[in-house]
């Protein structure tokens, strides 16, 4: 009875919050449409003779590993081998990621197959022009989106990583390969590979976990991947940007980059000091602070809005009061952090390095 009010505001803040994250994920996706044509001109540069061979040994490699990897059979085998040994081993781990592997891979193919049809992108090769052609129900060649590839990896990926958590940064990172390889030997567009691998990422989620639950799932997921999308973001403008600047414009560009190394010095002190009082609150300001020195380094109103966006969706989170102390003091948290505090850094540094180097005007 009385908890009326409570399971009232519960509800309407676990709607603005997802409000919050689907707008970041859509200002993330048209920002990224920018992107497309500059980043085809760039991969066709780098292709030799055909479309999809590349001249350089190494991405060479990385294109055919991740196409061959990539492909339905290829993601049949790593069902079946986890069947093998679920029941062969009698271990119920194996057995069940067999089955939602197999289940998230027949799902996404559906899903994907259903979508490409539909919206009928051409592929880079018929991109003649700095505008993406689409001729719905146009078939072979007329189906770049989204990455079949992308879509199809991830989502196996996001069900391999509920199953096999130790395992997860691996998992992913393998499944980034994939669809690094799409990009690379000109196959799809950056969206289209976005595309599938949020897509990917939502379905493996709902698969892995009870259907019930879908609803949970679906938003667990759409925060999972937007923080990865948003430093992405990040990057690329910061590339797309002239590396001269002058005056007001450095200053204030330098002092974001100051802003997020403070934070982060702040947030891993935090993290080895958990019995500091106000910890957990300390700890989303200093990610909050974080965002900000990115999104001021970054030099981009863009980027800045999806990132507040981010904030005051975490903020208004409704199961974050309820994961702060578990996360604090468990030791699984460890792995995490690391991998936040490496993301971050990369980040970073990966702005540092890369500005100005691909202008898209």
């Amino acid at each position: 009875m009385s908890r009326t009010p409570d399971t009232r505001t519960t509800c309407r803040l676990t709607h603005l919050s997802l409000i919050c994250c689907a707008a970041a994920l859509l200002l993330v996706f048209i920002r990224f449409l920018e992107f497309d044509a500059p980043l085809t001109r760039f991969v066709r540069s780098l292709n030799e003779y055909q479309i999809d061979y590349l001249h350089n040994p190494w991405l060479r490699a990385l294109s055919d590993t991740g196409d061959r990897f990539g492909r339905g059979e290829s993601l049949l085998v790593v069902s079946a081998g986890l069947l093998l040994v679920g029941y062969t081993a009698r271990r119920a781990t194996f057995k069940r990621a067999g089955w939602e592997t197999l289940l998230a891979h027949v799902v996404a193919g559906g899903v994907n197959t259903a979508l490409k049809h539909l919206v009928g992108r051409g592929r880079p090769k018929f991109m003649h022009t700095d505008t993406s052609v689409f001729v719905p129900f146009g078939g072979k060649g007329w189906d770049s989106f989204p990455s079949g590839h992308s879509m199809a990896a991830f989502a196996i990926a996001a069900v391999l990583a509920v199953r096999f958590p130790r395992l997860r940064w691996l998992i992913m990172i393998m499944a980034l390969a994939v669809s690094a390889s799409r990009l690379f030997r000109a196959s799809h567009f950056l969206t289209d590979i976005v595309a599938g691998a949020v897509l990917g990422v939502l379905i493996g989620s709902i698969v892995a976990h009870p259907w019930n639950e879908w609803r949970l799932s679906f938003r667990r997921a759409l925060f999972t991947v937007m923080p990865p999308l948003a430093a992405l973001l990040a990057i690329m403008t910061t590339m797309a940007q002239s590396p001269s600047e002058r005056g007001i414009a450095a200053l204030v560009s330098q002092g974001g980059l100051l802003l997020a190394f403070a934070a982060l010095i702040t947030y891993l002190f935090i993290t080895v000091r958990p019995a500091i009082e106000h910890a957990s609150l300390m700890r989303e300001t200093t990610v909050a602070l974080m965002g900000l020195g990115i999104a001021t380094y970054s030099g981009s109103i863009w980027v800045a809005v999806v990132i507040l966006l981010l904030c005051l969706a975490h903020w208004w989170h409704p199961e974050r009061e309820l994961t702060e102390e578990p996360y604090a003091s468990s030791s699984h948290a460890w792995p995490t952090e690391a991998g936040f505090g490496l993301a971050v850094l990369l980040t970073l540094f990966s702005m540092m390095e890369l500005r100005g180097t691909f202008p898209i005007g």
